[in-house]
């Protein structure tokens, strides 16, 4: 299980259980070496009647960016941050925890928005 939603003006939290967090950690690792991966989402919205159908990470932020475009939630970092997400993703699934929460922040439109990770079991 893998859900995105707006929680607040400034934050993002990206919901994940083990197996949410094992395909993240695989997309993470495909988009550091291939630049990009997709995951296809249900009940995920960025805001009011937007909602996110697929989440795709890129190695092409500098600096980390977030767009939304028909559906598409699409996380732009740079490798850096990309590395430290497959390493985060990788304790999570071997303590099933995800702290702290924080995982980046990203510019999306006009605000600075902190995405957060939240570890259900």
């Amino acid at each position: 299980m893998i859900r995105i939603y707006r929680d607040d003006e400034y934050a993002l939290k990206l919901e994940f259980n083990f197996l949410g967090a094992t395909r993240l950690k695989e997309m993470f690792t495909t988009a550091l070496k291939e630049s990009n991966d997709v995951i296809h989402l249900k009940d995920s919205f960025i805001e009011f009647e937007k909602p996110i159908q697929e989440f795709l990470v890129t190695n092409q932020g500098d600096p980390s960016e977030l767009s939304y475009v028909d559906g598409k939630f699409i996380l732009e970092l740079d490798i850096e941050i990309i590395e430290f997400c497959i390493d985060r993703f990788n304790d999570c699934i071997n303590k099933k925890d995800f702290f702290p929460s924080e995982i980046c922040d990203v510019d999306f439109e006009n605000d600075e928005l902190t995405l957060y990770g939240m570890f259900i079991e």
